[in-house]
């Protein structure tokens, strides 16, 4: 689908735009990159220049091993600048890079690399690679003929006529490289409907859906969100959302083609090394954030009675200094955040901007600095390159720049969009009298009671998410005659109230209605199934981005479902 329209930055790819940012400011600082393996050792640092050299130094391996425009490439591995080198030279080529979680397990990750069939696969070690060994006859058979990682893989660990090659063999050394006018020349051919990445859904209702995404799309989506975000180049961001995750990848283009510098780090365990190096700004999915808030409550809730006026003109300098004491603003997406998120911090004197998309417009539908105003418990303003409208039923469909080609599936097509060319979201929304969008749950989510009333259930578990005890919350009653709730709860919680000779299940259900005092009588639980721990604590039940798997649970947690609402329990 073309979009005519300026090119963003002044780029038509992101390779252009990386050849403009190295040519301006070849020696500035561009990445800091926390080293999982090295935990005492300090940041690599990558200026613009050496990430051009490195991209340069890609282009001419992967030429070598054959890819062109057309073929694949699957990336399976963890964030780093060699991830991103490889794709971008991959682009430049014009072939088209994927890209699926690091924590995929390896039945899953085979079966969506049965469906890419890459030319070449990036995994980060043996044990990565190990994952797929099942699936390793049929992805070479299916055209498998090169596996990169950090480190060479053993002799034999890979099928007859597929070459393991290392990191150190693309960008180290003597390795071969484009003079920077071979890549000048290489990449002025770009197009913005060239292939920007294939990226697949989370799968929450279904099989992930691999979503091709073009240049033009991801160009856009950066171009507004450097508008909603209000990031310059004086800016360093600490990035650890993942490039299997398109926000992941909203953040260090946004970077890349304005020319500001990133902390990039690879695990989540190693974000308090990335936040001791002082970022100004943080993007994350509200997680985070919502630990965050959990944590300065809990202090204050500690604090007896009379200190707690003193602890919350503190709070504000504790959580800066826990941030690395630099950070100037905190944008989130990648999901909803929970009521009350926003004014939290922005109570703190940290302004708090939500941006709201999906993968299939590469990231981006509308954020809340569109309008030049922040507005709680919205999504803000639609993007200024985004046509939206709402269906009878209250569904979202959108058009515009940021939207992808297609499908990689041509049967998930089926539906997508109307047939003027509107893609259909899956949310359901609506707008305000100023303007402003609020998206108030998923369509496939929709719980509809026995008594024929209906309600979206992720607004109700957001609340009771972040409302301490609760480390997470799934709501029930689909097809049954109330609603109940799963409530996670911290086994040290359970114990207190067991030590208090009180009844959880009483306790917990109380509170949870109290938490949910501003919603309607049918949307409270009335009875509640206790589960210790947190929702994260068990990866089948969640996606990479932590949203909830609802059938996965379901059937997981059958026969306690059922209990719940026995007949002599109704």
């Amino acid at each position: 689908m073309a979009i005519p329209g300026t090119a963003p930055f002044g780029s038509k790819t992101l390779p252009q735009a990386l050849v403009a940012v190295a040519r301006r400011k070849p020696g500035a600082l561009f990445l800091r990159v926390v080293d999982p393996r090295a935990p005492e050792a300090p940041p690599r640092q990558l200026t613009f220049g050496d990430f051009e050299r490195a991209v340069r130094r890609a282009v001419a391996f992967l030429r070598g091993r054959g890819v062109g425009a057309g073929d694949r490439l699957l990336f399976f591995a963890e964030n780093g600048a060699e991830w991103q080198a490889l794709s971008l030279a991959a682009q430049a080529l014009k072939a088209e890079p994927a890209a699926i979680f690091a924590q995929l397990g390896g039945e899953q990750a085979a079966a969506i690399g049965l469906r890419v069939k890459p030319r070449l696969l990036v995994v980060s070690d043996a044990a990565q690679w190990s994952k797929l060994s099942g699936a390793a006859g049929a992805l070479a058979a299916a055209g498998l003929a090169t596996v990169v990682a950090r480190e060479p893989l053993a002799a034999g660990a890979l099928p007859p006529g597929v070459a393991a090659v290392s990191y150190g063999e693309i960008f180290e050394g003597a390795a071969p490289e484009l003079s920077p006018a071979e890549l000048d020349a290489l990449v002025a051919g770009g197009d913005g409907e060239d292939p920007f990445l294939l990226l697949f859904t989370s799968g929450t209702t279904g099989r992930p859906k691999g979503v091709r995404l073009p240049q033009r799309a991801m160009l856009r989506a950066i171009e507004d969100g450097r508008a909603s975000t209000a990031v310059t180049e004086e800016d360093d961001g600490l990035h650890f959302l993942p490039f299997g995750h398109v926000a992941g990848h909203d953040q260090f283009m946004l970077a890349l083609a304005q020319g500001h510098r990133l902390i990039l780090v690879a695990r989540r365990e190693d974000v308090p090394r990335g936040l001791a190096l002082g970022p100004t700004y943080l993007f994350s999915v509200p997680l985070l954030y919502e630990r965050i808030r959990g944590e300065v409550e809990a202090r204050l809730a500690r604090l007896p009675r009379w200190a707690r006026p003193l602890g919350r003109r503190l709070a504000p300098r504790a959580v800066r200094r826990k941030l690395g004491g630099r950070v100037r603003g905190l944008f989130s997406g990648g999901a909803g955040a929970a009521p009350g998120l926003e004014t939290f911090f922005e109570e703190l004197g940290l302004p708090f901007v939500e941006l709201y998309g999906m993968t299939e417009t590469a990231g981006l539908i509308s954020s809340n600095l569109f309008s030049g105003r922040r507005v709680p418990g919205s999504a803000g303003h639609l993007s200024s390159v985004v046509e939206a409208r709402l269906e009878p039923d209250g569904e979202l469909c959108v058009r515009g720049g940021t939207l992808m080609t297609g499908y990689l599936d041509p049967e998930d097509e089926e539906g997508a969009f109307t047939a003027d060319g509107y893609f259909r979201t899956g949310d359901l929304a609506r707008f305000a009298e100023d303007g402003t969008l609020h998206v108030e749950g998923r369509k496939k989510s929709l719980l509809v009671l026995s008594t024929g009333k209906k309600l979206s259930p992720e607004p109700i578990e957001q609340v009771l998410a972040s409302t301490p005890p609760f480390s997470g919350a799934v709501l029930l009653g689909d097809g049954r005659p109330f609603v109940a709730a799963a409530l996670f709860v911290p086994p040290a919680e359970l114990e207190r109230l067991g030590a208090a000779g009180r009844d959880p299940a009483v306790e917990l259900l109380e509170q949870a209605r109290a938490a949910l005092a501003g919603f309607s009588e049918y949307e409270k639980p009335k009875r509640v199934l206790i589960i210790p721990g947190s929702l994260d604590q068990h990866p089948a039940l969640v996606t990479p981005t932590l949203k909830v798997k609802r059938d996965a649970f379901l059937r997981w947690a059958a026969a306690q479902v059922e209990a719940l609402y026995a007949p002599a329990r109704s």
